[in-house]
Formats: C-alpha cells, structure tokens, sequence
C-alpha cells in the first residue's frame, strides 16, 4: 500500500514542516534533514523525548550547511532528493514490517535513519547526537505503542494478503472444479 494511503495527519503535518524547512533553508530539494528537522519540530509539538537531544538552531545551521540541491528555492513543487525518497519508501516497509496499518511519525523517523550515510543521519552526528540511541529509542517506542495500531499482527502485511490470494485462488480452482463435475 502506499505512502499517501497509510500516512496519519501528523505525518502529513510533517511533510509539510519539512517543506517549509527547505524554504528556510533555501533549497530547491527537500531532503531528510528537512525531513529530520519536520520531525523534531513535531515531536516538540506532541511532548516526545526521542529527539529530545536535537538543538534545532544548531541543526538548521548545520542543513544549511548541506544545500540539498540547486534551482529555485520559492518553486511551488520542490522535488524530494533521491536519499528522502528512499527514506519515505524504507518508513512503508518498517509499518509494513510491524504489520502497521498506518504509517506514523516513527515508522517516518527510523525511514529517515536508515541509511546512514543521509544528510539526517550525518546532521545528528554532527551535533553529537548518538544516532544508534535514537533509533533504538524510536523502535522501542513503536514497540510500546499498540494503541494507534488495532490491527497489528504478528505479520507483515503483504505475507498475510499474499496468503489471502493464495487461498482464494484454490477457492476458485475447487469451483471450477465443482462446477466440471456438475456438468458432466
């Protein structure tokens, strides 16, 4: 399922924090570290602690010391940089993973630190932020929290609808068989 079918209104919040970032900054991309920035500046908003550590002054000098891309930084559509596409792809398959049917704000921010070599990941350490530690604290949340995930199981969701066409396709082969039988 994709990324738009899934997102909650705080990820839809931060993707537009993290737009607004990039115009800050002056860059004509937006790339995880805008992502990054969204993220903390919401988790300020809702009282969380995983990012606690992230001085957010600090960490806008240090983005804006990493310009993501050149081009028109006031441009109505500002394309998403390949590492922050791959950080929204690796946030679906985390929910995924966890059997989540929505995609959260954690399931963002480990998407975001996946790949450590990313403007986010290379911002944190930057700061002195422990990398590691944020992403072990964001899995153990997203372990902790079963409230915003009803449906969760202990599968991932594509093994359980692969299963479910599986089994509708023997369904249907026993009608056809059935339906063979009758008519002979």
């Amino acid at each position: 399922m994709s990324l738009t079918a899934r997102q909650t209104e705080r990820v839809i919040r931060v993707l537009l924090l993290a737009d607004r970032e990039a115009v800050r900054a002056g860059d004509a991309r937006l790339g995880t570290a805008h992502l990054l920035l969204a993220l903390a500046l919401d988790e300020r908003d809702h009282g969380g602690r995983v990012l606690a550590a992230v001085d957010l002054d600090a960490a806008r000098d240090e983005v804006a010391r990493r310009r993501t891309g050149v081009g028109d930084p006031r441009a109505a559509h500002r394309p998403h940089t390949p590492g922050a596409v791959a950080a929204l792809d690796a946030a679906v398959r985390v929910a995924d993973a966890a059997a989540d049917p929505v995609l959260g704000v954690r399931h963002l921010l480990l998407g975001v630190l996946a790949d450590d070599a990313e403007d986010a990941a290379v911002v944190l350490r930057a700061l002195g932020v422990d990398v590691e530690r944020v992403v072990t604290d964001a899995r153990r949340d997203l372990l902790a929290d079963r409230s915003a995930r009803p449906y969760a199981a202990t599968e991932p969701v594509m093994s359980q609808l692969d299963r479910v066409v599986e089994l509708l396709r023997r369904l249907d082969r026993r009608l056809d068989a059935l339906e063979g039988g009758a008519v002979s």
